[in-house]
């Protein structure tokens, strides 16, 4: 697994920790219970992890020093590969399977790549994300796209997380559909389950019992679409409800990659009068968001673009009714009306509508997040998604691939 910005056992919700981290975590030690030796290639942030890291048995990060010390945007991590590149290396055999992930991995890989299959997972398309947000030079776009069209045209497979995505990089780069194979992000159902008990749950956390709860969560970031929720929420508000909501946001860790984006926040949260009807919560250790799903009545995933979204599944497994982005994979998971709503995020009104369509309705909550958990448990266990990875590998690499 070659991930170079994004460190698989970082703080979720820190900068460039998030869900792409939680994939390949969750599949490489899927993947070693199966009986696959993974090692994991990530940049040393300096930030104190050792070297190696062995998190669950033949599953291994590998933390590689290139660049200067501490955090680099994955903006700005190119110039810096060629040092991670080198290291990586000495320390593969050429049949091992490759599979790299994002554009940064892919970069790598292509350097890298040897006889064994080489596998890659884009998490996201430069060309659509360009699109959402077309006037911000510091993604890097033209750079990005260059390299994803080398990277599709190398490897051997690319793997898609939905039809749609498969579609977009097929009508995007060219890519033959014959070499896109279609594998979904998964979640573990055993972790995140429905509440027992939403009431004790609410006084733990010192939420009040008698409010909706609309949660979001996710690393502070424009793309994310937190302002986009905001407003929403600021317009649900300023409507009215029969039943009180409260709006919980997790993000940002303080770090001043954020600043910006956080004063752009606050300014929206003053401006659209929430105060008491908005709970804001620095990041979540991730071991306490099943408690933080399970007191929750609604979860909203408002990216203006997002390739799937691991936090809707989190959301759906624990039961919640998911108001999501059209722009993307939840369009592919979501059936609006009986898992949950699909919306434009940045058309408020409609926003705002269908969060407060679920706040008044207990009834559709109910079953909408029956119908989520049911789907997660057929279709999206780690167990089922690192199997079938499992057999990509074998079917492109035979019996020299390991």
């Amino acid at each position: 697994m070659i991930t170079p910005h994004g460190d698989p056992l970082g703080r979720i919700g820190e900068p460039d920790i998030g869900g792409q981290c939680v994939y390949v975590r969750e599949l490489s030690a899927h993947l070693a219970s199966a009986g696959h030796n993974v090692r994991i290639y990530t940049r040393d942030r300096s930030d104190g992890k050792p070297s190696q890291e062995s998190f669950a048995p033949g599953a291994t990060v590998v933390r590689i020093p290139c660049g200067p010390s501490g955090f680099v945007p994955k903006e700005e991590i190119l110039p810096h590969l060629p040092e991670f590149i080198d290291a990586v290396r000495n320390d593969l055999e050429p049949h091992d399977v490759l599979h790299s992930h994002y554009w940064d991995g892919g970069h790598v890989a292509g350097a890298l790549h040897k006889e064994g299959p080489w596998f890659h997972t884009t998490h996201s398309i430069g060309k659509l994300k360009q699109a959402a947000l077309p006037d911000k030079a510091q993604y890097r776009y033209d750079e990005r796209i260059r390299i994803e069209t080398d990277t599709y045209r190398g490897c051997d497979r690319v793997i898609a997380l939905t039809p749609m995505e498969e579609d977009q990089i097929h009508q995007l780069y060219g890519v033959q559909l014959e070499r896109i194979v279609v594998i979904p992000p998964g979640v573990n159902a055993r972790v995140f389950v429905p509440a027992e008990d939403k009431a004790a749950l609410r006084r733990e956390l010192g939420w009040p019992e008698d409010a909706v709860v609309v949660f979001t969560l996710g690393r502070l970031d424009e793309r994310k679409g937190f302002d986009l929720f905001l407003e929403a929420a600021g317009r649900v508000v300023a409507r009215g409800t029969s039943q009180k909501p409260l709006f919980v946001l997790s993000a940002g860790d303080g770090s001043p990659q954020e600043a910006a984006e956080r004063a752009k926040l606050e300014r929206i949260v003053e401006s659209r009068g929430l105060g008491d009807a908005l709970l804001w919560l620095s990041v979540l250790p991730e071991a306490s968001l099943p408690r933080y799903y399970g007191a929750a009545d609604v979860f909203v995933l408002p990216s203006r673009y997002e390739p799937f979204g691991i936090v809707m599944l989190e959301a759906m497994a624990c039961a919640l009714p998911v108001v999501a982005t059209l722009a993307g994979g939840p369009a592919t998971v979501i059936e609006p009306g009986r898992t949950g709503l699909l919306v434009d995020p940045t058309d408020t009104d409609t926003f705002a509508a269908a969060l407060t369509e679920l706040i008044e309705d207990p009834d559709k909550r109910n079953t909408c997040g029956r119908r989520g958990r049911a789907i997660v448990e057929a279709a999206y266990s780690w167990e089922i998604i690192a199997r079938r990875h499992a057999e990509a590998y074998d079917a492109k690499g035979g019996s020299d691939a390991r």
